[in-house]
């Protein structure tokens, strides 16, 4: 552990103001045989980068890392000013802790101070003091602990490793709480000395635990067996992070050469591409609160009402980029909701209410001093997680504001958008359309927003500095993601450059839109027919711009979604005959109503389930509530009057359900005077696969719900970032079921589709045709692309690789050989 001895704390210390007070703690560490003298004007320079106001009278100015280099060693040094110092907007400081760091050996003084900050009253009785084993105490801890050899637990323990490569950050701490939430028992995780109650996600957070570190896990309760062993395999299993990449023969990239004319603005890479065009700046709304409130009682209510706010939007953004990005991408938004959730978070919160103060000045006080305190942290995945409890500390404000500016506004052309930083919402909220690329001001290459901004195949470059929010909207740029520079001027030259590299980069694209509209004819001569995934009437008519050959899937539950009644039968009419319209002759296939599972409807009043996956969902629910279910059959039976409609069945688990959804179809048909449909089953129950020569007679055609049928198959919820990797629909054990479903319908003469994640994956696509699908139903912008893939293959080739992947041992093998296919073929995966 970091020594601190009395000649490395002085007390009772006057300054005018902050630059003079680094100055005095910068003399204290040249005494103390720490830094340079020159490392005093990085310190200085610091403040004009980052706070080092971490909140409850405690500063801990620092230099900068191009500045290490003047650091002679590791160390700390405390200057007490009484009378405190005004060090931001924040407050003033009184106790400022001056760090020298060449290494991670000031961690454990940084961690305890986070101690300091939860105890404002200890942290009040530190400033004023006259004892300076206090503050030694308070900063370094019991010295009893660091002469022992090893820490002894009481109860039940298990050693773990904290996960690699970033170790416990915001995705896999949320983890462990949501293990630990399972159980009764009292779970405790120690690093170092250091402690923290495993059901409170900030608590992990603090704990710094890097990758690879070792840590003890410590439980009491009468589950406490059961809860350890849960955690193990959690930790066993990396807790939802990548492993490190393994080492490749492939030739390194070659570096990118910065011979721009304009100016440039260095910064890091955190997504690859090149774009140019206008900056514009983002501007999020300012937030005031009333600093006391008389009725306590109140307040508690508001800020219990802003909660539960913050957590429904929480969910809806998770739910949306969770089928846009997928579950690793979208596990920080379940992280938000932990935090949410924090125990430490809102004890101190409603203590702060009691002492007087307003919910709004109770909660950003308490999120605000939580969130400076991660900041000042040097690992830098943890240090990037104050902006994650920033943006869910506005998130609860928002509603408790007393003046409340404007939600932040885009501009109706595509920009290169500069930020101080971007939370996971803001970027989450994104229109790739609009927006040609990020750079912001702050950040890192680890945090949400860099990754984000990779899923969207959005360039970034982060940690360009506060200079770079001076620049004008409008004013172009160049933004170099591959090589992390921000040009601003440019000249003619750099702008040609910028462009030839793009071309390069989108040519392949421009193509495929190009040949949207020509149909996925295989090299052989074989048709496979590209249809679009939608959730909406508005997305019909994108569908078939973009090329696709009809809607293979329309989730109709999503106009049940995000209201407070059910849609009547006029109002869905009005939707599906949209639709209908808009495909002008084009086959609509419209899911019935599929709620339960991941998807709630309040207004309906189902009873809570352990399971809702494996409980009353898709057609279940129709059956239990057959108004429902008859009023939709109604609208869509009305629809098809006006153009060619099916009908898909979801959840069919046995041939009697089949039956049952049939006759009452058959009972509206007759009763609204319709022709009849095309029925098909939804094929992504395993039961159903096995049954499929007896449910073939029955239907028009199958449809694959590869995402269902995966999870069920494997038994992997395909939305636990834990499972999320391995739950591939391209396993072999998945493709078997496949190739059952395609050869019992092909005995039948009936049509099988797949409108699963799959279908849109260019390996996916490139087995399913070779197995014999005949329909890919797949994501809006990936029409032109399946089709351009498809046309370059030939049906033997899809065939050769489909019987081989039938014979593989995982999913990584399938994909292995679907790109050797395309890279003897000159295509790209």
């Amino acid at each position: 552990m970091l020594s601190l001895t009395p000649s490395q704390v002085r007390l009772g210390w006057s300054a005018t103001n902050k630059a003079e007070a680094i100055r005095l703690v910068g003399q204290v560490m040249v005494e103390s045989g720490f830094i340079s003298p020159g490392y005093v004007d990085s310190m200085l320079k610091r403040e004009q980068v980052s706070a080092t106001f971490l909140g409850h009278g405690i500063a801990i100015p620092h230099g900068l890392p191009e500045a290490r280099h003047l650091v002679l060693q590791t160390g700390v040094v405390v200057v007490q000013f009484p009378a405190g110092v005004v060090w931001s907007e924040d407050g003033h400081a009184h106790l400022v802790v001056g760090i020298a760091a060449r290494s991670d050996e000031h961690l454990q003084v940084l961690a305890n101070l986070t101690g300091v900050l939860d105890d404002e009253a200890r942290a009040v009785a530190l400033a004023s003091t006259l004892d300076t084993a206090a503050i030694i105490q308070a900063l370094q801890g019991s010295r009893a602990w660091a002469e022992q050899d090893a820490p002894a637990f009481e109860g039940l323990s298990r050693q773990v490793l904290s996960p690699s490569p970033h170790g416990l950050h915001a995705r896999p701490a949320t983890l462990v709480v949501e293990v630990v939430r399972r159980f009764r028992a009292d779970v405790t995780v120690h690093h170092e000395g250091r402690q923290a109650n495993a059901r409170s996600l900030l608590s992990l957070l603090r704990l710094g635990a890097r990758g690879g570190s070792p840590l003890t896990l410590t439980a009491a309760g009468d589950d406490a067996a059961a809860a350890l062993l849960a955690l193990q395999q959690a930790f066993d299993a990396g807790l939802g992070e990548e492993p490190p990449a393994a080492p490749t023969l492939a030739p390194e990239p070659e570096p990118a050469v910065l011979d721009y004319e304009g100016t440039l603005v260095a910064g890091l890479s955190a997504s690859p591409g090149i774009a140019a065009g206008p900056v514009w700046a983002f501007q999020r709304e300012r937030l005031e609160v009333e600093e006391r409130a008389a009725d306590a009682a109140r307040e508690h209510q508001r800020l219990e009402s802003a909660l539960a706010g913050a957590a429904a939007e929480l969910r809806q953004l998770h739910e949306g980029f969770l089928q846009k990005a997928g579950a690793r991408r979208a596990a920080i938004f379940k992280a938000h909701l932990e935090l949410l959730d924090d125990p430490e978070l809102l004890r101190e919160s409603h203590g702060l209410i009691d002492t007087g103060l307003s919910a709004g000045a109770s909660w950003r006080r308490v999120f605000e001093s939580r969130a400076q305190a991660l900041a000042a942290m040097d690992e830098p995945v943890l240090a990037s997680r104050a902006a994650d409890l920033r943006d869910v500390g506005r998130r609860v404000l928002r509603p408790l504001a007393r003046v409340l500016e404007g939600e932040p506004t885009f501009p109706e052309h595509p920009v290169v958008l500069l930020a101080e930083d971007l939370t996971p919402s803001d970027t989450a909220k994104l229109d790739p359309a609009l927006v040609l690329g990020l750079c912001t001001a702050g950040g890192g290459t680890t945090s949400h927003t860099a990754i984000i901004a990779r899923s969207l195949d959005l360039p970034a470059v982060v940690a360009l500095g506060p200079s770079v929010l001076d620049l004008r909207n409008g004013q172009h740029c160049i933004l170099d993601g591959d090589a992390g520079v921000l040009v601003v001027g440019p000249s003619e030259r750099d702008r040609a450059r910028a462009a030839h590299q793009r071309e390069r980069i989108r040519l392949r694209r421009e193509e495929e839109q190009v040949k949207r509209h020509q149909p996925a004819i295989t090299l052989d001569g074989w048709r496979v027919e590209v249809a679009a995934n939608i959730n909406e009437a508005a997305e019909a008519l994108k569908a078939v711009d973009a090329g696709g050959e009809g809607v293979g899937l329309m989730r109709t539950e999503f106009l049940f979604l995000g209201r407070d009644e059910p849609p009547g039968e006029e109002e869905q009419l009005h939707a599906y005959r949209a639709m209908v319209r808009a495909l002008d002759g084009l086959p609509l296939t419209l899911r019935t109503l599929d709620i339960g599972g991941d998807k709630h409807v309040p207004y309906l009043s189902l009873p809570a389930e352990e399971n809702p996956f494996l409980g009353v969902r898709g057609l279940r629910l129709c059956f239990e509530r057959e108004d429902l279910f008859r009023t939709q059959l109604r609208a869509i039976l009305r629809a098809s009057m006006e153009g060619p409609v099916r009908i898909l069945y979801p959840m069919v688990a046995l041939p009697e359900e089949l039956a049952k959804a049939r006759a009452i179809t058959e009972s509206v048909r007759r009763e609204v005077g319709a022709a009849p449909v095309e029925t098909g089953i939804m094929m992504e129950v395993p039961s159903a696969v096995m049954m499929a020569e007896q449910l073939a007679r029955d239907v028009s055609f199958f449809s694959l719900g590869t995402n269902d049928l995966t999870q069920y198959l494997l038994a992997m919820d395909r939305r636990n970032p834990v499972l999320a990797p391995r739950a591939d629909g391209l396993h072999p054990a998945v493709l078997r079921m496949v190739d059952l479903t395609v050869k019992a319908a092909r005995r039948a003469g009936i049509r099988v589709g797949a409108c699963g994640g799959i279908a849109g994956d260019p390996s996916g696509a490139v087995v399913l045709s070779g197995l014999g699908v005949t329909e890919l139903s797949v994501a809006i912008p990936s029409i032109p692309a399946v089709k351009a893939l498809l046309r370059s293959i030939s049906l033997a080739d899809a065939e050769a690789v489909a019987r081989a992947a039938l014979e593989c041992g995982s999913a990584a093998e399938v994909r292995g050989l679907v790109r050797g296919l395309l890279a003897r073929k000159g295509a790209k995966a």
